[in-house]
């Protein structure tokens, strides 16, 4: 039996360039009805979550950050928060310099829409673009030891060229959690993030689900992206919508598309299991 659901935000109940539909709206609230505990997880920091998802938005708790943070969202509550030290972000920062990737730094949980930012290499028009997007919450560095106190993580946005060194940081950082997802302006840029250790957002929906006695089997999971998998491995019952990658789709049930309602779909799918 079905008691809670977890949807990933961005390419599943957002659509690129749109709006949540009224229909996903109605999905949710539906779910509501049913007694389903109702999940968003994000790698949206809360500042970007809040500008899309109002007050009132018919959900019951948030996984936002990729896993770094958690929301009550009832009464916005954060029930949890990681971060890196400051000593660990400045080693991972010197580590990236050698590779001239450019990269932000995002600042501690609730204000992690704050970031550092570096200009080592020719900016890459998707770096550029959330570089300008959030320009009045960046600060540019020149060193690592510009960095101060804890952060929540580093983002890289990678190009053809250096996405071949994706492997090679997940082998040369161990003791970190390096996430890899697609960009939410393109769908085709590849991201690389790295948080604390065991920090994605499987193991905080996890930590959710252990606090309000809801066995994973008992979850059913949508998403869109590499980011979603480590939730969706989780869940007894995992879907991607239309619009996840290919490589991707072997492994997991499927609804409609973001833009054909494929989180309506997925109620829908829920409720008659």
């Amino acid at each position: 039996m079905i008691r809670a659901i977890i949807t990933d935000l961005d390419g599943t109940i957002l659509p690129r360039g749109g709006a949540i539909s009224t229909e996903t709206i109605q999905a949710f609230e539906k779910a509501g009805q049913m007694h389903y505990t109702r999940i968003i997880a994000t790698g949206r920091n809360l500042y970007s979550t809040r500008k899309i998802l109002p007050p009132g938005f018919p959900i019951d708790y948030l996984i936002f950050s990729s896993g770094a943070g958690m929301l009550r969202w009832t009464d916005q509550q954060i029930l949890f928060a990681r971060h890196l030290s400051q000593q660990s972000t400045r080693e991972i920062a010197r580590y990236l310099w050698n590779y001239n990737i450019n990269f932000t730094i995002q600042r501690e949980i609730p204000d992690n829409h704050h970031f550092y930012y570096t200009r080592l290499y020719p900016l890459h028009e998707d770096y550029k673009h959330r570089i300008a997007t959030y320009e009045p919450f960046g600060t540019p560095i020149d060193s690592p030891d510009d960095i101060e106190g804890q952060t929540t993580q580093l983002v890289m946005i990678l190009d053809a060229r250096q996405i071949r060194l994706l492997e090679q940081i997940r082998k040369d950082l161990p003791g970190y959690s390096v996430v890899r997802s697609t960009s939410p302006t393109d769908t085709k840029t590849i991201w690389l993030e790295i948080f604390a250790q065991d920090i994605n957002k499987g193991t905080t929906c996890l930590q959710l689900l252990k606090r309000l006695n809801i066995s994973p089997n008992e979850c059913a999971g949508l998403g869109n992206d590499y980011n979603d998998v480590d939730f969706l491995d989780l869940c007894g019952e995992a879907f991607l919508v239309g619009n996840a990658p290919s490589r991707l789709k072997p492994y997991y049930k499927s609804v409609a598309s973001d833009r054909n309602n494929g989180f309506t779909e997925f109620i829908t799918k829920i409720i008659k299991i």
